[in-house]
């Protein structure tokens, strides 16, 4: 026992000794700073649009050494938050430069960045870190298919955070798409019914009619309309037009034929549908589309007649009209299905003429059940010399352009304003947009605006085009600017990219 005790103790003054001696060598080592860096200039957040420009100046201060930006090397890097694991595609080097000054190309969502500073004599390395949010700059949109000499250009006026930003001129160049515009503009028109995707459509005379990819505006031959069809057809296939209805068909038409693609049912574009009987006639490019789940009006050039078609059957319209017969022995001016005392585009405005004596008349029914409401030869000034057609939604006016005018013609009175002079402008075009998604109350009032595109033949081509807005009122009120852009070329076509 005593031994034990004794072991004890010695054990005790030999670890009192060793500390001893630790603390009495305490200024026996040479201790030197290290070099540090401080960062200053990086926001916590950034939150910018795709294809914006990103730039990052930031101050670096180091506690040694002269700073030299040759003793150091520089990284940027963005990292996909929220990625299940990262992987080469979640890992993004945007920079080797000590300041970041990119053209941002990183797809929507939520990123972080780091900022790597290494000294390159010690591969000692220090890093700062920020949140980056990166939105879609052509989420959503008007999309505006001009002329500009010889040529197409598509422009585009995003609306992000429910605004509308400053026109993107050419914005197929602007996001790198690798699509470029041949030819003169035929039309662009979103698709939400599209195969297999919903599209942008884009149709030119160099290009034909092909297709973009909704989010990036990417572009491959696949997307060219002619892969959507079961037929050989060209693989430019140039549509003359397209149309869809909100119950999920889509109708194509091409040299007086017609073709439809109804996704619910896996009907492609295959053989025309302008046949009855067994015998196929020519069809007008226009096509009153009522609701997609009952009839869609065509007209046949041939007989000089309204038909109807419905999931790919077309027959003569059995009812017997009592304002006019629908063999109208006239030609089709124009015609469009829109909501007027309707839903879901049933009701069909047509605007005929009359071989024999030139005269004009307008045809107002509805495709769900056949009724006529109206009939009548239009009385309205300079209505011989209109280019350009469009009917409100709202209250059935019609208005149409000559030259720089627009008119409104009432024709439950019988009676015509004028609502707009724009001078020596040409008036390219008029129309009410029709939205498909119809469900979504903030589409509500694009579809009752007035769309009046104008041109300056005395401006710079390429920038001296103009898209105006205009609220329609009540009794035959006078109407309103409500937005107006300029910097396009001769505006041809215009559609609206909707989200659903």
């Amino acid at each position: 026992m005593k031994k034990y005790i004794k072991i004890q103790l010695m054990l005790a003054l030999l670890i009192t000794v060793v500390l001893s001696s630790c603390l009495e060598d305490e200024g026996n080592y040479d201790y030197k700073d290290i070099n540090e860096v401080v960062f200053e200039g990086i926001q916590d957040e950034y939150a910018l649009l795709r294809f914006d420009d990103f730039k990052i100046s930031p101050e670096v201060t180091f506690t040694q050494g002269s700073g030299s930006q040759n003793d150091y090397s520089y990284r940027w890097v963005a990292v996909k938050i929220k990625a299940s694991s990262i992987d080469e595609d979640e890992v993004t080097e945007l920079a080797t430069t000590k300041d970041l000054d990119i053209k941002l190309e990183l797809l929507p969502g939520d990123y972080t960045i780091h900022y790597f500073i290494t000294d390159n004599s010690t591969n000692i390395e220090w890093q700062s870190k920020a949140t980056l949010r990166v939105a879609n700059a052509i989420f959503e949109g008007w999309l505006l298919l001009s002329s500009v000499g010889s040529e197409s250009r598509l422009d585009m006026i995003p609306f992000i955070d429910e605004d509308f930003l400053a026109p993107k001129q050419d914005v197929l160049s602007f996001v790198g798409s690798e699509l470029t515009l041949q030819g003169s503009p035929g039309f662009v028109y979103f698709n939400r019914s599209a195969k297999p995707f919903e599209g942008i459509y884009v149709s030119t005379s160099g290009n034909g009619t092909t297709k973009l990819e909704p989010d990036t505006f990417g572009w491959n031959k696949a997307y060219n309309l002619s892969q959507e069809f079961d037929t050989t057809q060209p693989e430019d296939l140039e549509a003359d037009n397209m149309v869809a209805t909100n119950g999920g068909q889509s109708y194509v038409v091409k040299d007086g034929n017609i073709y439809l693609h109804y996704r619910i049912w896996q009907l492609n574009y295959s053989t025309p549908i302008n046949r009855i009987g067994g015998v196929n006639f020519e069809a007008s490019s226009m096509i009153g589309k009522g609701s997609g789940f009952f009839s869609t009006i065509l007209y046949d050039n041939t007989n000089k007649r309204f038909v109807q078609t419905q999931n790919g059957t077309t027959n003569v319209i059995s009812s017997v009209g009592t304002l006019f017969d629908y063999t109208t022995g006239k030609d089709l001016v124009y015609m469009v299905g829109n909501d007027y005392n309707a839903l879901f585009d049933d009701s069909i405005f047509a605007i005929l003429n009359d071989p024999n004596d030139g005269k004009n008349y307008l045809a107002l029914f509805n495709s769900r059940d056949f009724v006529q409401s109206y009939y009548g030869e239009i009385l309205a000034t300079d209505f011989d010399q209109a280019t350009g057609y469009a009917i409100s939604p709202d209250f059935g006016y019609l208005f149409y352009a000559v030259g720089g005018k627009v008119y409104q013609y009432d024709f439950s009175l019988g009676t015509t304003k004028l609502m707009l002079d724009k001078g020596t402008e040409e008036i390219t075009l008029i129309k009410f947009h029709d939205i498909v998604t119809y469900w979504k109350t903030e589409y509500s009032e694009i579809n009752k605006k007035l769309i009046v595109c104008s041109y300056d033949p005395s401006g710079t081509e390429g920038s001296n085009g103009t898209m105006e807005l205009y609220t329609v009122p009540p009794v035959n009120g006078q109407i309103v600017l409500e937005e107006s852009y300029t910097g396009f070329g001769k505006i041809e076509s215009i559609t609206y990219r909707e989200r659903f």
